[in-house]
């Protein structure tokens, strides 16, 4: 634990040998770049605990890379600055396995279940068992501004495919834009590309995962990159996504539901517009991320049994609304947007709720963050991307990545 605060009332009663001290929890947070307020969440927490603790937000580098590396090195020298994480889904196989990650008492498991989307379940889960309290788990969407969707010839009460969407965005003259905000927005867009066509980015776990790039879902992934690529729509995913859409020249977001309570869209936001993923090969497999809370192993039995209580408040009906409603990430418990205080409030509701039981999250392998190295590595730049040549080559990297050996 990162502190234990000592309460005493009145002053003076401090320094008195025979008074006993209150101890205060203090618990310190690790968030990373999501959209949640975390400040206002642990402040309500806080008022609710009425002191039994105290929850101190500390953020995480933007970049997946450096806060999977900060997290890491953290965890393996036991740093006693880390009582709770918002653990991104893509880490949860890797933390699992390295043994990172404390047992989630069979009491909590149940009611953290309940309700919980298949996928955002099996994102928090390792061999079986959940160990991540499943948060949040965004999909991600189509954004247009007012108009722009129908002035290009789409009907966005229908499945919109990228070659449409592109078609349409030359026609007007505008971008698609893709939001990378933390480093890993290509190989999420690969994976959903790849899932759409048909495929699978990886099967398997373990040392039986297989990379599979090379096949007929890896091409047709390849071509949507060449042709959104070469139509000139757009520069592909980037951290300035949503600035770059706010702009004149933006006319179509893909990005995840959470985007639009973006600060950078605030000029924009009321004229904003949702449809459902891009299709590939007639289906939309929406690229799935969020975060799950999770409670790092080498904690204290006390330290890990406060955290959990501050875990049983963030996933509480109130926070998981003001998840909802304030930063528009779909909550893991999809029934809550059929609830009146959050379904008003929730721009994104109908193609949320179908995107979650339809879209495809990172594979659970515990080399994901070489695997995402090996696609900047074979994908970038997007200039040189090729159905006949980046599918094999990406291949060979991945599966390298994940056999552990250097090429």
């Amino acid at each position: 634990m990162a502190a234990a605060a000592m309460t005493c009332a009145p002053l003076a009663a401090c320094g008195a040998a025979d008074k006993a001290v209150p101890y205060l929890p203090v618990i310190t947070w690790q968030v990373g770049p999501d959209r949640v307020d975390a400040e206002a969440l642990a402040q309500t927490c806080n008022d609710q605990a009425g002191g039994d603790y105290r929850i101190e937000v500390e953020q995480l580098p933007t970049d997946v890379s450096e806060r999977h590396a900060l997290l890491t090195r953290r965890l393996l020298a036991h740093d006693d600055s880390i009582d709770l994480m918002s653990l991104d889904s893509a880490l949860t196989t890797e933390f699992a396995e390295a043994g990172f990650l404390a047992p989630i008492p069979a009491a909590q498991a149940s009611a953290l279940s309940e309700g919980v989307t298949p996928a955002a379940l099996a994102a928090a889960s390792h061999d079986g068992r959940l160990v991540v309290a499943p948060w949040f788990l965004d999909p991600q969407v189509l954004w247009s501004k007012g108009s722009t969707a129908e002035r290009a010839g789409l009907d966005t009460t229908k499945p919109i495919s990228w070659d449409d969407l592109v078609a349409g965005a030359q026609r007007l003259g505008v971008t698609i834009e893709i939001e990378d905000r933390d480093g890993s927005g290509l190989p999420e867009w690969v994976n959903g590309l790849v899932a759409g066509g048909g495929g699978s980015l990886v099967s398997g776990t373990g040392r039986a995962a297989r990379a599979g790039l090379d096949s007929a879902g890896g091409r047709e992934a390849a071509s949507i990159v060449e042709l959104y690529q070469g139509a000139g729509v757009g520069p592909g995913p980037t951290a300035d996504a949503v600035t770059r859409f706010a702009g004149a020249g933006g006319g179509f977001l893909v990005a995840p539901t959470s985007a639009i309570s973006d600060p950078a869209l605030s000029a924009v936001q009321a004229d904003m517009r949702v449809a459902g993923y891009p299709t590939v090969a007639d289906a939309s497999v929406a690229p799935l991320a969020g975060v799950g809370l999770a409670v790092p192993a080498h904690a204290s039995d006390l330290d890990q049994q406060a955290a959990f209580t501050v875990i049983e408040c963030l996933t509480s009906p109130t926070s998981l609304q003001a998840l909802a409603t304030v930063s528009q990430h779909t909550p893991s418990r999809i029934g809550l947007l059929d609830d009146p205080a959050v379904a008003g409030g929730f721009r994104s509701a109908e193609v949320a709720r179908a995107s979650a039981t339809t879209g495809v999250t990172v594979p659970a392998v515990a080399a994901w963050a070489n695997v995402v190295d090996a696609i900047d590595e074979t994908w970038r730049p997007l200039a040189g991307v090729t159905q006949d040549a980046t599918p094999r080559t990406s291949q060979a990297e991945v599966q390298a990545a994940l056999d552990g050996t250097i090429r």
